[in-house]
């Protein structure tokens, strides 16, 4: 799907794999050049790194990386995770960063968990906030991605389960 030559030879691929790109060239420090991807790309696939993604086109995927900015022009359906998401554009899905900036143009349908977020005046989100110590993992220790753990429910002859001969508990209302 894609292809990427290794700048010491340009003949050889460092990484090809269906559905999804992978940055592993170890000679490219990620923490000095982001990957810019055009307003004119269309990506259906995973794209996953550790380094930081600006993407403006468009794209049917999740988004793995160290950091992201959504540009203005982009449309993304997928979930993203990441250290720090910067929106200003369109994302149908997940977010799960550290840090999370929502700009006046940002439109996001989906829930947000963070550590640490700022929304500008204009954006519009649809979806639930969910703060979180570690918004990079679904409980301690767990990874995104892992199924939850399910936690058995209360015995009525817990203490914490409430009563009733059985019968289910119903609210009542005070009488006029």
């Amino acid at each position: 799907m894609f292809r990427q030559s290794d700048p010491r030879d340009g003949k050889q691929p460092i990484k090809e794999r269906e559905g999804n790109v992978v940055s592993t060239n170890p000679n490219r420090s990620a923490a000095n050049t982001p990957s810019i991807i055009g307003g004119d790309v269309q990506l259906k696939g995973n794209l996953i790194t550790t380094g930081e993604v600006q993407f403006d086109g468009r794209m049917e995927g999740d988004l793995h990386c160290g950091s992201l900015t959504i540009g203005e022009s982009a449309e993304v359906t997928g979930s993203v995770v990441a250290e720090t998401v910067i929106i200003h554009g369109r994302l149908k899905g997940t977010i799960r960063a550290r840090r999370v900036r929502l700009e006046r143009t940002a439109k996001v349908q989906g829930d947000v968990w963070h550590e640490i977020i700022s929304i500008e005046a204009g954006a519009h989100i649809e979806g639930q906030f969910v703060h979180v110590d570690n918004p990079l993992e679904t409980a301690p220790g767990r990874p995104v991605g892992a199924k939850p753990v399910v936690q058995p429910a209360a015995s009525p002859a817990s203490p914490e389960a409430p009563t009733n001969g059985g019968a289910p508990i119903r609210p009542t209302t005070p009488a006029n």
